[in-house]
């Protein structure tokens, strides 16, 4: 598992100027289309879920190496 705070994972994913708002990528964490959570008062995404897309191998393949 790799918590990556909204903003972080926005500029890595995402060309300069077309990320999505920190509350459009809030609302797909709260209703399951991206994988994440809030710790604190701060919401994170799960990268390693993220990029499997549900595939078990994959996400133990970057568990591993990560």
């Amino acid at each position: 598992m790799l918590l990556m705070t909204v903003s972080a994972w926005s500029a890595k994913y995402f060309a300069l100027g077309s990320e999505p708002s920190e509350i459009t990528v809030r609302r797909w964490i709260q209703n399951g289309v991206l994988p994440g959570r809030k710790v604190g008062g701060t919401w994170y995404i799960d990268e390693h879920q993220w990029l499997a897309g549900g595939d078990e191998l994959v996400l133990r393949v970057l568990a591993e190496a990560g």
